[in-house]
């Protein structure tokens, strides 16, 4: 089940995926809005999370979702929590599962399928469990508070945007040789 091959680990994966660590930190910094004001905010950074999952594959996608995270608590300012540094690596492995080596296209179903159940599963373990699961010990805010006053259950509109964003994105990428050799897939 988890034997999903890595890519070849060299320079051009290492700088491609430095790249997309710095596109990460600018979507997820910049290009956040607002859909529900105060209550629900959705960050483009899901993007940058795909495609290094498409790229790195599940295990190197997890050390760059730690790297990353380990890089972001330096330069914040906030405390170091490992567990947090973990469910990003979850997160990694996840993104990098459902869509290394997995060609999209836009017009079968069954690739709006996958995309739905990847989405749905790493938005479930990170979003809807974890996450709170993490500020409830840490921050002391109950789960309860989260989802109905501060707006978490609202995160569930956010799937079908990504879904969209997704599948509107990645079969683009795939039409590039480059991409499609970085993924692991012949043709």
């Amino acid at each position: 089940m988890f034997s999903k091959k890595s890519p070849k680990f060299g320079i051009r994966l290492l700088v491609v995926l430095a790249m997309l660590i710095a596109i990460r930190y600018i979507l997820g910094q910049y290009y956040s809005f607002w859909i529900i004001p105060n209550t629900l905010k959705v960050s483009l950074s899901f993007i940058a999370n795909t495609l290094i999952g498409m790229l790195a594959g599940p295990w190197i996608a997890v050390i760059v979702f730690v790297v990353n995270d380990v890089l972001t608590a330096l330069n914040s300012g906030y405390p170091f929590i490992i567990w947090f540094t973990l469910l990003e690596a979850v997160q990694g492995f996840l993104y990098g599962y459902f869509y290394y080596g997995k060609k999209l296209d836009i017009h079968r179903k069954k690739d709006w399928l996958h995309v739905l159940w990847a989405t749905v599963v790493i938005m479930g373990i990170g979003t809807f469990f974890l996450t709170p699961l993490l500020n409830q010990i840490y921050q002391q805010i109950p789960i309860a508070v989260q989802f109905f006053v501060q707006g978490r259950i609202f995160k569930v509109l956010e799937i079908p945007f990504r879904v969209v964003v997704t599948m509107l994105l990645l079969p683009q990428l795939h039409r590039i040789p480059e991409v499609r050799k970085l993924m692991g897939i012949q043709k």
